[in-house]
């Protein structure tokens, strides 16, 4: 096999491997918030305890892919990544296992730290085989992501529909191992992947950029509404209609971010990002006032729809801007980027679930409106930093 085959080859099965494991690790992700009620049920917890599912997903997440974000440079990124394709195999299952919300909650911390082995490392390698591109693959990325994701809720109703939740754990945690094994006969990365190591001074340098401070705010932000959405709305939308349907509205909310990003991916070649980012924020304010002021019923779930296809552009166009400004440092600014991603999907669903233990479910829905005008605030005072 010739040098350039060799590479390509390379590059095909690295590619396949991060997307397996993305679209896998969503799924797992989004049954959380579809198996919500059964979790109320089976151990007998308030809306508040309720709200630490999200956050206890995504705490050992946050610290573990920043970790590896920050020495990307320094160390093996094919076996760390192999070693979390397997930890999360062995975790998911784990959650399975839990006897008592308490464990519950550890082992889906153990997941999320699993799971940040791969998550620290997987955008690097992907901005590097695709250096030209960087638009282009993070969209693919977060559509592959979206299109996992879509299918935890179904996966969750059809698991409840023929056996007990225990068992979608189950299934899960063993879909894991076949991607770890394809990941062990996976050769190297190609020769000219190269992330650059960080120095502290570099570090702090990236840190005070007003690009990547003003990036990550609007990150926690958005990211906040869509954990909000992710966590609390089949909950929601389990009071007033069948849970099946509650489960099939997240469905429909997650999928609508497949062909909004495919949409993405094309305006990102005619529009700025900040333009398309702006244009994203105002639209979905509008839209969640629309849906928790205005509609209900299944009238609702269509306005949910609408808010998942236009509020999946946001997140990708985020994190092209902010490798966009330190290209040679993809795997740190990753670890930033997943830093704020995780706090904003852990503490805002957090934060929500005592607003609806204190006012009520459709209370702590609305106060997303409030969510997606700090976003737009923030979003122009990043554009006249850009300007």
């Amino acid at each position: 096999m010739t040098d350039e085959a060799s590479y390509l080859d390379t590059k095909k099965k690295w590619t396949i491997s991060a997307l397996l494991y993305l679209g896998l690790g969503a799924v797992v992700m989004q049954m959380r918030g579809a198996l919500l009620p059964n979790f109320q049920q089976e151990f007998g917890v308030s809306e508040s305890l309720l709200g630490l599912v999200s956050p206890a997903g995504t705490l050992g997440f946050t610290v573990v892919a920043l970790s590896m974000g920050m020495v990307a440079g320094r160390v093996d990124i094919r076996k760390y990544i192999r070693l979390g394709a397997l930890l999360t195999a062995i975790t998911t299952f784990l959650i399975g296992l839990a006897p008592a919300y308490s464990l519950l909650i550890v082992a889906i911390v153990l997941r999320g730290m699993s799971g940040g082995l791969p998550g620290g490392l997987t955008r690097p390698i992907l901005s590097h085989l695709y250096p030209d591109n960087k638009g282009t693959i993070f969209n693919i990325h977060e559509a592959v992501w979206a299109f996992g994701a879509a299918f935890g809720p179904i996966i969750a109703t059809l698991v409840l529909h023929f056996a007990n939740w225990r068992i979608g754990y189950y299934i899960m945690g063993g879909s894991f191992v076949p991607i770890f094994f394809l990941m062990l006969k996976t050769s190297n990365f190609p020769a000219n992947i190269e992330e650059k190591p960080l120095t502290m001074s570099q570090l702090k340098e990236i840190i005070k950029n007003p690009v990547v401070i003003y990036v990550g705010i609007a990150l926690f932000l958005n990211v906040g509404v869509e954990g909000g959405f992710f966590t609390w709305l089949p909950y929601f939308l389990s009071r007033s209609l069948p849970h099946s349907v509650a489960n099939f509205a997240l469905t429909g909310f997650i999928g609508a971010y497949v062909p909004g990003r495919i949409l993405n991916s094309y305006l990102t070649k005619k529009f700025s990002y900040i333009s398309i980012l702006l244009g994203s924020a105002a639209l979905n304010t509008i839209l969640i006032a629309v849906a928790f002021f205005f509609v209900e019923g299944y009238a609702r779930i269509g306005v949910v729809v609408a808010i998942g296809f236009v509020i999946s552009s946001v997140f990708p166009n985020l994190f092209a801007l902010a490798t966009k400004t330190y290209p040679r440092h993809s795997g740190p600014i990753n670890g930033l980027v997943m830093t704020f991603d995780p706090l904003g999907i852990s503490i805002i669903p957090a934060v929500m679930g005592v607003i609806a233990e204190k006012f009520g479910i459709i209370v702590s829905m609305r106060s997303m409106a409030l969510l997606m005008v700090g976003v737009i605030a923030t979003l122009l005072l990043l554009r006249r930093r850009l300007d």
